[in-house]
């Protein structure tokens, strides 16, 4: 029954939030269902993805960041001449040339939508009634979003992403965390009801990466290649300036720039394309890190015009990621991350880490 409870409470005045976030979601849905009709030569279907984080695929720590969720859409390649979407694609890069460079033999521009994502935080002692307010606040995240992606060449990758939610009990990370620590029998996290309060969550976020590749064993199809990025992220969540580099080895990697994770942190973000890898199959091991400056944290900082917990943040956090990704049997593709991530806040004793599971498939 703790599970269902959320679904039972969407009419409620303090969930009202979620009910304009399922409306942007449908309009969003509404939108993306021409894409495949737009797509350049044979192929006209996306990619479904869907990302599950969680402490405890990486080791015993429940702790900060618990528990993330993700689910997402790839189109097909959209023509810039072709289809509402397509059409608005090529206008978007043609306002804003800094951002989407056109010069390149071969522009691969695909939308992703986020048909659903959620993120929960909490403090290190969850039995605590209060919670300790030395420690992360509890705070959960629901949201979608949109992002426009180009590929030129396969060896640079813009990314412009518009993402809309909500913060606080309209997130329903108390009825998630506490409904999955019912069904296997952990204890209730006791202080969820000093959560950040409800607020409207908006961030707008900008990803510039390029590859630089070279063959280790040309007979085999063994590559080598270093993915550097620099972005940047402004809103009510986050607000930061971030550089990151990833080295990979392996077969396959004109496929895409690396692991898919959820932000913020080191990601090899959306694009998928295993046509381009000229192969049926594709496997690699790969490490990175992440320096982010960080302006802003909803999630530390506490909520933007409402008095509630927060935490001294620090400015400077740094993600390190090592793993493997594969992609095969009908190009379904599958990666698993470990992430070490630097003390955020204060009063935090010792790294966060946490896994990555993601799955990708054709529809």
């Amino acid at each position: 029954m703790a599970l269902k409870s959320p679904l039972s409470r969407l009419r409620t005045r303090a969930f009202r939030p979620s009910s304009w976030l399922a409306g942007a979601g449908l309009a969003l849905a509404g939108a993306a269902a021409p894409a495949c009709l737009a797509a350049d030569g044979a192929d006209r279907s996306g990619w479904f993805t869907l990302t599950a984080e969680n402490n405890n695929f990486a080791v015993n720590q429940d702790r900060h960041y618990v528990n993330g969720f993700n689910f997402a859409y790839l189109s097909a390649p959209l023509s810039g001449g072709s289809g509402w979407f397509g059409r608005t694609a090529a206008g978007i890069e043609d306002a804003l040339p800094p951002l989407f460079p056109r010069a390149g033999q071969s522009i691969d521009r695909r939308f992703e939508w986020t048909a659903l994502g959620q993120q929960i935080f909490t403090p290190s002692n969850k039995s605590l009634e209060p919670p300790d307010p030395r420690d992360r606040p509890y705070a959960g995240w629901l949201y979608t979003g949109i992002s426009l992606l180009q590929d030129r060449d396969g060896r640079e990758l813009s990314d412009l992403s518009a993402t809309v939610g909500v913060v606080g009990p309209g997130a329903f990370g108390e009825q998630v965390q506490n409904g999955f620590h019912k069904m296997f029998g952990f204890g209730n996290a006791n202080g969820w009801k000093h959560q950040l309060n409800n607020e409207p969550a908006v961030t707008l976020e900008y990803v510039r990466k390029w590859r630089l590749v070279t063959s280790l064993a040309e007979g085999y199809g063994v590559q080598a290649d270093l993915v550097p990025e620099l972005g940047a992220a402004v809103g009510n969540v986050f607000t930061y300036a971030e550089a990151s580099a990833l080295v990979r080895v392996g077969v396959g990697l004109d496929a895409d720039y690396g692991p898919r994770l959820m932000q913020p942190g080191l990601t090899g973000g959306a694009y998928f394309n295993p046509q381009r890898a000229a192969r049926s199959w594709g496997l690699n091991v790969f490490g990175g890190i992440q320096e982010r400056v960080v302006g802003h944290n909803i999630f530390l900082d506490g909520n933007t015009w409402q008095a509630g917990p927060s935490v001294d943040k620090y400015p400077f956090v740094h993600d390190e990621v090592f793993g493997v990704s594969a992609f095969g049997w009908r190009n379904v593709r599958a990666d698993f991350t470990y992430v070490r991530r630097s003390r955020e806040f204060g009063a935090q004793t010792g790294v966060d880490r946490y896994g990555s599971i993601n799955l990708t498939a054709r529809w």
